[in-house]
């Protein structure tokens, strides 16, 4: 495969992680009002099990689990768990808009960490994307921010660790790692941390609740999946843009679920998204 060709296939499943993250959220808001913290978390990834296996059929899970870079497998293994515990109590306590858009200050911080983490080189063109993209987000999502509590910090942290995450699914990428592998650690990890602070905070569960908590696994599975692999493809710095699709289906979710009906800005802001990534990728050489 050309260069071009991978690059462009290393948007796509970026764009569709991206989106599928905002399922996720989407979701975990709705079971927020009768689940735990710990039920939720507990549920994306131990019902995100079956899709690796479904994405790996040809590895055993010893093969899977097998890796030279076990120091960074944990680490990476664990800080998605922070993302996610944020999150949920994040879209709990506030609306989904402002969750999300406080979350995306992640991608900027992707690119400050990039050259000193990665030793990726960060272009002009990289910070004008990010930088466009973040406008395009508050103008999507207009957050209000005036009634700013102790919650909005946990949006904050899981905007830091977004960071990290993607800095380290890429470093593990560049030293050969398979997206995999990478997948099956963070899973394993996130099964083994959540699974006892779930049976601690556990509510009933109906079958309605158990039906979405079992999607919401899947769908936190593909997206982690389209997110090893996109990285594992291309510069974590180019990338960062495209992960705004998350707001873009974050909208949509919105009018399908709550009703909320986007406005003409809204639409400005998301034809700058698109315009954001497509500027970088026009300048990713």
């Amino acid at each position: 495969m050309s260069g071009i060709s991978a690059w462009l296939r290393a948007i796509l499943m970026m764009i569709a992680s991206a989106s599928l993250f905002a399922v996720v959220d989407g979701v975990s808001k709705i079971l927020a009002d009768d689940q735990s913290v710990g039920q939720i978390v507990w549920a994306r990834y131990s019902f995100a099990i079956p899709v690796l296996f479904a994405a790996s059929p040809r590895l055993a899970w010893r093969d899977l689990l097998r890796t030279n870079e076990l120091r960074n497998q944990i680490i990476r293994g664990l800080i998605p768990l922070v993302i996610s515990a944020s999150m949920v109590l994040a879209v709990r306590h506030l609306p989904l808009a402002e969750a999300t858009v406080t979350l995306y200050a992640g991608p900027l911080l992707v690119v400050a960490l990039s050259q000193p983490l990665l030793n990726e080189k960060v272009t002009l063109p990289a910070w004008i994307g990010v930088g466009v993209g973040f406008l395009a987000v508050l103008i999507v999502a207009r957050p209000g921010f005036s009634d700013l509590s102790t919650y909005t910090v946990f949006p904050i942290v899981a905007a830091l660790f977004y960071a990290l995450c993607q800095i380290f699914t890429r470093r593990l990428g560049a030293v050969g790692e398979l997206p995999q592998t990478t997948l099956a650690w963070t899973l394993l990890i996130g099964t083994l941390v959540a699974t006892p602070a779930a049976a601690i905070s556990w509510q009933p569960v109906s079958i309605g609740t158990w039906a979405l908590m079992i999607g919401l696994g899947i769908v936190f599975g593909l997206a982690q999946t389209f997110a090893i692999r996109a990285f594992a493809q291309a510069p974590a710095n180019r990338l960062a843009p495209f992960s705004y699709a998350q707001v873009v289906a974050a909208t949509f979710f919105g009018i399908i679920v709550f009703g909320a009906i986007p406005d003409l800005w809204t639409f400005f802001g998301v034809v700058l998204i698109i315009g954001a990534g497509a500027y970088v990728m026009r300048n990713r050489a």
